[in-house]
């Protein structure tokens, strides 16, 4: 088997992948979804000279010592309200727009009322509790951009831009296939020489970590008839199939004779990586290995930043970190360790038995990648 670096191996497959349609939702039902076109303001942000203090507002030139008179309630959603008399104050509210004829608020706290007038017991500031028309934004400003991953954060000025539809990338169709004969169901009791199975479920959470998607997830035998009919099927109505294990060189390992009489030869077929030595890929098929640690690891690596490519989402960041020890260069493999960061910003590796060992990376945020060579390495690129 002919090894390609990890960085070979992640342009390989992201340039095999190709950007889905749009479709248009609703805006109750964008959360989590990436946006495809620009949404702007549609009139200053915010709209109107907004107050910002429960209060009294009055004009600066007409204060003086003397209390003023009130001349009612300017409230929240109220039009603007009659011209100010002179000697006089609004009683108003948080939100409300700015009286015309007034400059000045002074918060409540600052205030005695009495039955007809408010005694200020400060030094007002003009222009103070006001928040200033088009000062967050100016009609027509790009408010959202192509590409954006749509939060909370967001819905809100979709809100308020009156986008109730917008247009987003549709849900990526994903179907996860496990392979294993030693295999069984989660509720069922395992014989001594089988295991429950788990590296389907956990990729079905990781894709649900991800993002919003459509994935369901099958187990298949390990039997050529039934791994190629399982894949034929899964290739009929998926965006991408996701297998885990079967990639091997094991006589029972059925998953690259399947897909080449499906889909041919594969783009790549074997990473210099530990773990995921094995990973293959053809065009909408990822398939990784069989041990766990393995299994996310590789996930995590190569298939998210295949999925944010293919929804149009921006390409995954990563960061170098400092190590809070030296860790020692294989000489030609790729080192992917999980880890975790400690109070000083520092990562510490948490590095497994090998690549069945799902408890001992249990505490880990992310991954370290430690390149080949022959030296110890003092920081390392986190994904």
């Amino acid at each position: 088997m002919s090894l390609i670096t990890p960085q070979e191996a992640e342009e390989l497959m992201l340039s095999n992948v190709d950007v889905l349609e749009c479709e248009t939702v609703r805006l109750e039902n964008a959360l989590g979804r990436i946006l495809r076109e620009g949404l702007f303001a549609d009139r200053p942000f915010p709209p109107f000279n907004r107050v910002t203090m429960d209060g009294i507002a009055f004009c600066f030139s007409d204060f003086s010592s003397q209390p003023l008179a009130l001349q009612g309630i300017h409230a929240a959603g109220n039009p603007t309200p009659p011209s100010l008399k002179t000697g006089h104050c609004w009683q108003i509210m948080t939100g409300s727009e700015m009286p015309p004829d007034c400059d000045t608020v002074v918060p409540y706290e600052e205030v005695t009322l009495t039955e007809g007038s408010a005694i200020i017991k400060c030094e007002p500031v003009a222009g103070r509790f006001i928040h200033r028309e088009g000062s967050d934004a100016s009609q027509g400003d790009l408010m959202i951009k192509p590409g954006t991953r749509i939060g909370p954060e967001h819905i809100g000025i979709l809100a308020s831009i009156g986008a109730a539809q917008i247009k987003v990338t549709r849900l990526p169709r994903i179907k996860i296939l496990s392979t294993g004969d030693e295999l069984v169901p989660v509720e069922q009791t395992p014989l001594p020489h089988q295991l429950r199975q788990s590296n389907g479920i956990t990729l079905l959470s990781a894709v649900q970590q991800w993002g919003p998607s459509e994935t369901t997830w099958d187990h298949l035998a390990d039997d050529l008839e039934t791994t190629t009919a399982g894949i034929a099927r899964a290739l009929e109505n998926s965006d991408l199939v996701i297998l885990s294990g079967g990639i091997s060189k094991g006589r029972k390992d059925y998953v690259r004779p399947a897909l080449e009489s499906l889909r041919g030869e594969p783009v790549f077929h074997g990473v210099a990586q530990r773990p995921g030595k094995p990973l293959a890929f053809w065009k909408g098929v990822v398939a990784l290995p069989g041990n766990p640690n393995s299994t996310l690891t590789t996930f995590q690596r190569y298939v998210v930043p295949l999925l944010c490519r293919m929804i149009g989402a921006p390409d995954v960041e990563t960061t170098t970190l400092p190590l809070a020890g030296p860790i020692q260069q294989h000489p030609f493999l790729t080192q992917f360790l999980p880890a975790k960061i400690n109070s000083g910003g520092r990562a510490i590796s948490l590095s497994p038995q090998n690549s069945g060992d799902f408890i001992t990376p249990l505490e880990g945020k992310g991954y370290l990648e430690i390149p080949p060579g022959e030296s110890n390495v003092g920081s390392a690129k986190y994904f």
